[in-house]
C-alpha cells in the first residue's frame, strides 16, 4: 500500500503497521529516493490519483443514525475494537470536509486529512454517548486540534513524516492505553516494548507530538471539567450548526453537480438550496416555462438519481 494512502487511514485501528526487522531502515533510504525521484516524474499526480481513489472510497461508506452511533459509543467505551474502528470508519468523511478548510497552509491535503483521522480515532476513544452530545460535535474539536498542532509543528519546519504517521497513531493509543492501565504516565520504554517500536522512533515521535494543547486537561487543579467539555457546553450550538452546515453544504453540491443543470436547478429551487426560500412547482414553471406536473417530474427524477448515486446514498443515510 503507498505511504500516502497509509497516512490517510492511519487512524484505523487496523492500519497500525506490524513490527518489522531492523533492515526497514535501508528499505526507507531507498523510498526516500524514489520519493525525491518521483517529485520530478509527476509524483503530484501520482498522490492526487490515490486522493481520488481514497475519497471515493470514503463517500461510499454511510453515515451512522444516532442510534447507531449511541450503539457503537457505548461499545467502544466497553473496549470493543471492532466498534471503534467501525465508528472511526463511518466518520472519515467529516475528517476531509474539516481539513480543506486547513489547505494552503503549508501541507498537502492528504497530511492534513491523516492528522485529522489521528484527532478522530482520539475523539472515538474519549466520547461518552450518554452526555448528550453528538460525537462529531464532540470530534470536530479533536479533529481540528491535531490538524492544527500538525500546521504549528510544519511552522517549526517539523513535521511527523509521511510514512510514520500510523506509527505515531500506535504511540498515542498505546500511551493512553498503558495509561489506564498503570494508572501513571507510562515510560518510553514501556511504549516501546508494547508497541514493537525501537526506543529511538519511539522517543523522536513522542517529541514531535509534544507541545500540543491538552483539551482534556482540568482548567484548574481542583476542578474536573476540561477545556474540550468547556468548548462543547459554551460553544456547542454555532459550533455543530454551522460546521455541519459546511459539511453538508460540500456533500449536497457535490451531488448536485451530478446531475443535468435542469435537474438540479430544480431541486435547488424546490429545497431552497441557494440560500432563498423554497418555491412551489407552479413557481418553478413559470420560471422555467413548463407546467406544474412536468416539474414534479423533473423534481422526483432527480431525487431518484440521487438516491441511486453514492453521495446520494450517504446524504440518505446522514438525514436517517
Amino acid at each position: 500500500m503507498p505511504r500516502t494512502r497509509k497516512k490517510l487511514k492511519a487512524a484505523a485501528p487496523e492500519a497500525a503497521p506490524k513490527a518489522q526487522p531492523d533492515r526497514r531502515v535501508a528499505k526507507r533510504r531507498g523510498g526516500r529516493r524514489r520519493r525525491g525521484l518521483l517529485t520530478g516524474l509527476g509524483s503530484h499526480e501520482h498522490e492526487r490519483d490515490i486522493l481520488d481513489q481514497y475519497l471515493h472510497e470514503v463517500s461510499k461508506t454511510p453515515l451512522l443514525t444516532q442510534k447507531e452511533e449511541i450503539a457503537l459509543a457505548r461499545k467502544v467505551r466497553a473496549g470493543d475494537q471492532e466498534a471503534m474502528q467501525e465508528l472511526v470508519k463511518r466518520n472519515l468523511r467529516f475528517v476531509i470536509s474539516v481539513a480543506k478548510k486547513y489547505q494552503n497552509r503549508g501541507l498537502p491535503l492528504t497530511d492534513l486529512i491523516g492528522e485529522g483521522n489521528v484527532g478522530l480515532l482520539t475523539a472515538a476513544r474519549k466520547f461518552d454517548p450518554d452526555q448528550g452530545v453528538k460525537f462529531i460535535s464532540y470530534a470536530v474539536w479533536w479533529i481540528r486540534q491535531a490538524i492544527l498542532a500538525a500546521l504549528a509543528r510544519q511552522g517549526r519546519t517539523v513535521r511527523v513524516p509521511l510514512n510514520r504517521t500510523a506509527d505515531l497513531s500506535r504511540i498515542v493509543r498505546t500511551a493512553e492505553y498503558l495509561r489506564q492501565t498503570l494508572r501513571r504516565e507510562p515510560t518510553p520504554e514501556e511504549i516501546a516494548d508494547a508497541t514493537k517500536l525501537s526506543l529511538e522512533v519511539v522517543q523522536s515521535l513522542a517529541a514531535l507530538n509534544t507541545g500540543d494543547v491538552r483539551l482534556d486537561a482540568p482548567l484548574d487543579p481542583d476542578g474536573d471539567r476540561s477545556l474540550i467539555e468547556r468548548f462543547i457546553a459554551e460553544d456547542l450550538p454555532d459550533t455543530e450548526d454551522q460546521a455541519m452546515d459546511r459539511f453538508l453544504s460540500d456533500e449536497i453540491e457535490q451531488a448536485l453537480n451530478t446531475l443535468q443543470r435542469r435537474d438540479a436547478k430544480v431541486l435547488r429551487l424546490y429545497f431552497g438550496l441557494d440560500g432563498g426560500r423554497e418555491h412551489t412547482l407552479e413557481e418553478i414553471g413559470g420560471m422555467l416555462g413548463v407546467t406544474r406536473e412536468r416539474v414534479r417530474q423533473l423534481r422526483d427524477r432527480a431525487l431518484k438519481r440521487l438516491r441511486d448515486g453514492d453521495v446520494g446514498k450517504a446524504l440518505a443515510s446522514f438525514a436517517a
